[in-house]
């Protein structure tokens, strides 16, 4: 291998193969040269990182033409929600439409119906006493 030149920043950047990084490695244990190149690297990126990050005025960036012309656009509500509100009203007509017609019981009839079944019956349950097929224990 011939010295780490780009490989090192690379390296550095974890952007090798381990193919790439095997064989640099390798090469660092015997070159002296290439081990100085590395820390230097890996110094000067490490002073580089601790450098703060200084924000642009504003005047510079609009003399530089760097501020795009930018125009707030109105926001709308995407067409999804007004599918979905259709969908709902279509499912709420559907299920109202099949739903089955109450029993046209009202509390007091049933309650009425279970007194009388008790009163024939010795002791029918609610459940056993208010089934329509005859079912039940």
């Amino acid at each position: 291998m011939t010295h780490v030149g780009e490989l090192a920043s690379a390296y550095l950047d974890g952007e090798t193969t381990t193919k790439e990084a095997t064989r640099l490695v390798s090469h660092l244990a015997d070159c002296g040269a290439c081990q100085r190149e590395m820390a230097d690297l890996h110094a000067a990126r490490s002073v580089l990182r601790s450098l703060p990050v200084l924000e642009v005025p504003e005047s510079i960036r609009v003399d530089l033409g760097l501020v795009p012309d930018v125009v707030p656009l109105r926001r709308r509500p995407a067409a999804w929600v007004g599918a979905a509100a259709a969908a709902v009203m279509i499912f709420v007509a559907v299920a109202t439409a099949a739903a089955p017609d109450s029993v046209g019981l009202t509390l007091v009839e049933v309650s009425a119906q279970y007194e009388q079944q008790t009163l024939v019956g010795g002791g029918v349950s609610p459940v056993v006493g208010l089934v329509r097929d005859g079912g039940g224990e």
